[in-house]
């Protein structure tokens, strides 16, 4: 982050003892015999946005797979650096306003917004293909493996990608790779779905983020529930949400 000065230390620092302190109380939640330390002065107003938050990337591409289940992928790609957001929804049909219970023909789908100076597309492709079975044959079209490429550079390294994993498993990869269309959002329970099985931490965040909208696109958040899907260490995310912790893991 650059144009920092005295009056915006104090704000900067109180944004990651936000971070912080709600990352202290995620972990107390989840391992047995973790204990918390809070400043003396209790919680912080959670009105500040995290430093992570807070810079944006002068540039960011898009990437949209579909690898069943869109909960899983949406904790395993916003733990990686160089993800800026994530969401879920429906992609690859043909009827209008698809929901969970009236898919249609669409399949669940993630979408991700990255930095390309930091993770490149074909770094994704890698998780893409190692965090599902292309292998195996689809038995809806809810839970179909496809690419869903936004440019022709996109379609040439999916396919060159699709046909290593071929040759490396000897077997069909059942996976289509097909231009990307529309995307549609799918229903806010399901997005950052691992975090918000969290209730102590989701009523940090809501401070943070009063506009669902807002939480669906932090970075903070995808990260998070990348650490409560278990895809990032609690060392990894105090290193980047910040480095002033007044927490004790």
């Amino acid at each position: 982050m650059t144009g920092l000065n005295k009056a915006t230390i104090p704000v900067l620092l109180a944004a990651i003892s936000i971070a912080a302190i709600v990352a202290g109380i995620l972990l107390g939640c989840l391992r047995e015999g973790t204990t918390v330390d809070f400043p003396e002065d209790g919680l912080i107003p959670g009105d500040s946005i995290p430093p992570i938050d807070a810079s944006v990337p002068a540039e960011i591409e898009t990437a949209t797979f579909a690898l069943g289940c869109f909960w899983a992928p949406d904790s395993i790609f916003g733990s990686l650096s160089g993800v800026v957001r994530t969401r879920v929804g429906y992609a690859g049909g043909t009827i209008e306003s698809p929901a969970y219970h009236n898919l249609g023909d669409h399949t669940e789908t993630i979408q991700i917004d990255y930095d390309p100076a930091r993770i490149s597309y074909e770094q994704l492709l890698t998780i893409y293909w190692d965090s599902h079975s292309p292998t195996a044959q689809p038995w809806s079209k809810q839970y179909m493996s496809i690419v869903f490429y936004h440019d022709s550079e996109q379609r040439e390294l999916a396919m060159e990608t699709k046909q290593r994993e071929e040759a490396s498993s000897g077997r069909r990869v059942y996976t289509e790779i097909i231009p990307f269309s529309q995307f549609h959002l799918a229903e806010e329970h399901h997005q950052k779905y691992y975090l918000q099985q969290v209730p102590e931490f989701m009523e940090e965040l809501s401070a943070i983020y009063p506009n669902f909208a807002d939480f669906i696109d932090s970075t903070a958040a995808a990260r998070i529930n990348g650490y409560v899907g278990g895809h990032i260490t609690f060392q990894d995310l105090q290193e980047q949400l910040g480095s002033f912790w007044p927490v004790s893991g």
